[in-house]
């Protein structure tokens, strides 16, 4: 079957600590209408990652081998090709298929941004079947403030452009740059192979799943359904994220009441990759200490 999934291309791995790569071992998954890949690690309790935009699974790598210490880590790309327009319900659909075969029962879920509001609308749909829900820097919508406009269209964009078309010695000096400021989604702690990664992926992302996934991003709207949410959520933001995504965070806790919340110190948007030692034991110690199935 024809591959459908978000697939990043070879040559990310010579760019990454080889310690993340313990137990990556992508195998095909067959979705409805091709297949997309999926890695399992671990034993215990299954734990789904959900990633961001663009619906790349490596997003995780930083974390999943922490993971995998003490939970069945399942991670997987994002369709990238619909029947017709593009819509969360036949990503709903791939994720229902996904625990089907690998994690039937109760799951936890732990997505990140735009992986963050496809566990929102999975769990939603299927709220007996969530264990517990962790939304990384995700949203009940995107907002259009104007306070956010500068960030999201001035600066997002220059970034990009800099790290998809300019020369690759130039592009990893302006990253060093980037990261020094805080600009972006970068932070201080995004080091060289952080930097050199998400340059890569920045460089080989087809232009229409870009503007695909982002126009999901636009389409995402679960205020009015949150409520329906009734397992234990834990919310986490990076401390130097952008101003759109502290409102995000505030936004859900509001909507969800009964939500934990967590700060992650001194990073931005790229936490789960600059920080993963964080974000990894700050889930398993907020998973560890729930009431067990």
């Amino acid at each position: 079957m024809r591959a459908i999934g978000t697939h990043l291309p070879p040559g990310w791995r010579e760019l990454v600590d080889p310690a993340w790569l313990e137990g990556w071992e992508p195998v095909p998954f067959e979705l409805e209408g091709g297949t997309t890949e999926v890695v399992t690690m671990g034993q215990g309790p299954p734990l789904v990652l959900v990633p961001p935009l663009p619906g790349f699974k490596e997003a995780f790598l930083g974390v999943a081998h922490l993971l995998a210490r003490e939970f069945r880590v399942i991670t997987f790309d994002l369709r990238a090709s619909f029947n017709g327009r593009p819509g969360w319900p036949a990503l709903v659909d791939d994720l229902d298929r996904l625990l089907e075969t690998l994690a039937p029962g109760r799951v936890a879920l732990l997505g990140h941004s735009l992986g963050g509001a496809l566990a929102q609308h999975w769990t939603i749909a299927h709220p007996e079947r969530a264990r517990a829900l962790i939304l990384s820097s995700s949203f009940p919508r995107v907002s259009k403030a104007a306070r956010h406009w500068t960030k999201r269209y001035l600066e997002q964009p220059v970034v990009l452009a800099s790290q998809r078309f300019f020369p690759n010695r130039w592009a990893r000096t302006l990253a060093a740059g980037y990261a020094r400021r805080g600009a972006w989604v970068y932070d201080a702690r995004c080091n060289e192979n952080v930097r050199d990664f998400v340059g890569y992926g920045i460089r080989v992302l087809p232009f229409r799943i870009a503007f695909q996934c982002v126009g999901l991003a636009m389409s995402h709207d679960t205020r009015t359904e949150l409520a329906k949410i009734r397992c234990p959520v834990l919310l986490i933001v990076g401390e130097r994220e952008a101003i759109w995504a502290h409102d995000a965070h505030r936004d859900l806790a509001q909507l969800l009441p009964q939500a934990e919340r967590r700060v992650a110190p001194g990073v931005a948007h790229l936490h789960p990759l600059s920080s993963p030692d964080w974000l990894a034991g700050a889930a398993a110690d907020w998973l560890r200490k729930l009431p067990a199935d």
